[in-house]
């Protein structure tokens, strides 16, 4: 038996990195996975591989995300589980980025996890219990380098956002925790020509934690006796300076 057997549990950004890790991991443990992205045909090969539900929708959407939400609980039988994993990065110093970029990042890194998060609260409380666990950042709490400042300020938001959350939904015996990796080997720097960027792109793979590793954290959130909820786990590589 698994250790989250019977837990129906959605994961957004399930496309790719952390979010795919976690959806593996999960289901590896028993879970009944839905997976949430933008890309539908990668999602839908990963749900063939690990018996889930997928649901294309992009978090920056409301009504599309509340839309693919209520699919998902419907087709497995009710939520008690959500994971904020999508993300985005656009590195830049405040002085010179484009301010579409600090948009960019605020509608995924924010408001798509306040748009997950208020579509699955009614689904989560008809469960009688439920996790909502969301995907932050080291750089949300100390911020190695100028160019991370606006990425950092959204993930500092997710920390704060999740304080109200836990306070807002523990008389629901709902759990919010956050997970606050340092650099992590995953996708997210890809495309992206900002010397930062290709800087912690390149150290990812030596320096960094796997996206597995984040995962495998998210597990132990989730799998947790009902009464212990994590508040925030912090997670580093000692190989990262």
């Amino acid at each position: 038996m698994g250790r989250c057997d019977a837990r129906r549990i959605l994961v957004t950004g399930a496309s790719s990195g952390i979010g795919e890790a976690t959806a593996r991991a999960l289901a590896a443990e028993g879970a009944k996975v839905g997976l949430l992205a933008r890309r539908g045909e990668v999602l839908e090969t990963l749900a063939d591989d690990l018996d889930g539900v997928a649901v294309a929708a992009d978090v920056t959407d409301a009504q599309a995300t509340r839309t693919a939400v209520d699919t998902a609980a419907e087709r497995l039988g009710g939520l008690d589980g959500l994971v904020n994993a999508a993300g985005l990065v656009r590195p830049g110093r405040v002085a010179t980025t484009d301010p579409s970029d600090w948009r960019t990042m605020l509608e995924v890194n924010v408001l798509g996890l306040l748009h997950a998060t208020q579509a699955v609260i009614d689904h989560l409380r008809v469960a009688g219990r439920g996790d909502v666990v969301n995907v932050s950042s080291m750089s949300g709490r100390r911020l190695q380098t100028p160019e991370m400042g606006v990425y950092g300020a959204t993930k500092a938001a997710v920390h704060t956002l999740s304080e109200g959350l836990r306070r807002e939904l523990g008389p629901d015996r709902i759990r919010v925790s956050v997970i606050a990796p340092g650099l992590v080997d995953t996708p997210i720097f890809e495309g992206l020509a900002d010397p930062v960027a290709t800087r912690l792109r390149d150290a990812a793979p030596r320096a960094g934690l796997s996206a597995q590793e984040v995962a495998q954290a998210i597990v132990e959130v989730v799998a947790a006796p009902e009464h212990l909820m994590h508040v925030e786990v912090a997670l580093l590589s000692l190989d990262q300076s």
